[in-house]
């Protein structure tokens, strides 16, 4: 009866290496910030798992929930995310390039079925890595694209006294935006989306052709005054900017089946376009979700 040998050592190396191609590349589609000390750190452990089961006396430690579990462990090690909706995409990619780089290796398999030893095992390590970085460079702009941003919007239902108006929001996590009174995390919304929910007197000083100023002075003499706020901002070639910002009574952040509500937090009217393609109306910062 034949005797199939298993290398500890390989073993170790294999995972290693996929582990970290397969973090690396995770990182780099999500674009997470890169630290080579985490990424070689998380492959390490997942190494050192991967080893184990050649000696594991009990099989629970190499079930599928458990195996799901090590697999969010390296993804905490490795790229650090500070909030769900980060880990959840950092998830979904490292599951979707592990089903490539094990798709291409059992296929080698299958057609070397004969094919033993540590030479024809690196063979599959390579072919593996391969796939996953030519069909990795292929889809990353998909995910970039089309998936990720998918991930990352939201239904969202702002409501200002009687009038409410629901719209497509993007999670922002450089929105660093801060109400002035209260320090709670701002919503930025584009005016065209805003405009059925706001009073004719504000309306007509968005639409006059007003400097900031005079914009200003309409706003803080009209019934809505009380939930006047000035929010300093900077961006690209503007330093010291300034937006109009309302407290809004409700703002209503659907995730899943449930809803999230948030009281009085402040939106700041945004006079242009948020996006090219008009996929979303508002950016809603990563604290509101959480």
């Amino acid at each position: 009866m034949h005797e199939t040998k298993v290398y500890a050592d390989l073993t170790f190396l294999i995972n290693l290496t996929m582990d970290f191609l397969l973090l690396w590349m995770t990182a780099r589609i999500c674009r997470a910030s890169v630290s080579y000390r985490r990424l070689f750190l998380a492959a390490f452990l997942g190494g050192i798992y991967g080893v184990g089961n050649l000696a594991a006396s009990s099989t629970f430690l190499y079930s599928i929930p458990v195996k799901v579990l090590i697999s969010c462990l390296l993804l905490l090690v490795a790229l650090k995310p500070v909030a769900w909706q980060q880990f959840r995409k950092s998830f979904l990619v490292f599951y979707g390039l592990s089903f490539v780089a094990a798709g291409a290796s059992m296929a080698a398999a299958y057609l070397y079925p004969a094919a033993q030893g540590p030479s024809w095992s690196f063979y599959y390590l390579l072919l593996g890595a391969g796939a996953l970085i030519m069909i990795s460079s292929y889809t990353e702009r998909y995910f970039k694209q089309t998936l990720l941003p998918a991930l990352l919007k939201y239904q969202v239902r702002l409501r200002f006294a009687d009038k409410s108006c629901s719209g497509e929001g993007f999670l922002d996590t450089g929105n660093g935006l801060r109400d002035p009174l209260t320090r709670r995390p701002i919503v930025v919304a584009e005016y065209t989306f805003l405009q059925s929910c706001l009073p004719e007197e504000l309306n007509r000083a968005m639409a006059d052709d007003l400097n900031e100023d005079q914009r200003l002075e309409a706003f803080s003499r009209s019934n809505w005054g009380s939930r006047l706020r000035l929010i300093p901002f900077s961006s690209l070639g503007k330093k010291n900017g300034m937006l109009i910002g309302l407290r809004c009574d409700e703002v209503g952040i659907k995730i899943g089946r449930r809803e999230m509500l948030h009281k009085n937090l402040v939106v700041a009217i945004y006079p242009h376009k948020l996006s090219a393609e008009d996929d979303y109306q508002m950016l809603i910062p990563s604290e509101v979700v959480q």
